[in-house]
């Protein structure tokens, strides 16, 4: 029997020992950690906090996609009969946060930004670019600066 074990693919190994070959070994080290934080008896409620904030940590270093972060919290949070359905509404509303920071970042910085922009932002379905575009909104002083990443002289008259 072990010889058999031996002789499947990779892929199969994997899936038999519950995880799949495309998951990045960042999640299973982070998986790995929260377990044995709670098996030494570290309150749940931290080791929560702790997982979440490592999912985020490995969505911002673009290990995982915030499609993947939603379907581990989905699962997380015993999501179990629709895990899809809530990983969908929890990206969806993740991705929409984000724009919001974006456009609330300039709009408090006094950067004044175009209709297209606004729903271009709102409409940004890549987590990426609207942490870059979060990164950018802190710095820029006029909307182009969001989109080429350089900051230009803002004029007198602020425009």
């Amino acid at each position: 029997m072990a010889d058999q074990q031996d002789e499947q693919p990779d892929d199969q190994q994997d899936d038999q020992q519950g995880r799949s070959p495309d998951e990045p070994p960042e999640l299973l080290d982070l998986y790995r950690f929260s377990t044995t934080c709670l098996a030494l008896g570290i309150p749940e409620d931290r080791v929560a906090g702790d997982f979440l904030f490592g999912l985020e940590g490995l969505r911002q270093r673009g290990i995982l996609r915030v499609e993947d972060v939603a379907r581990v919290r989905a699962y997380a949070v015993g999501e179990g009969d629709a895990p899809e359905q809530w990983a969908a509404g929890f990206a969806a509303g993740y991705l929409s946060a984000w724009a919001a920071a974006v456009l609330r970042v300039l709009d408090t910085r006094g950067v004044g930004f175009s209709k297209e922009l606004h729903r271009g932002v709102n409409l940004c379905h890549d987590a990426q670019q609207l942490t870059r575009f979060l990164d950018r909104a802190l710095t820029a002083t006029q909307q182009a600066d969001l989109v080429t990443g350089e900051t230009s002289p803002r004029s007198p008259d602020r425009s």
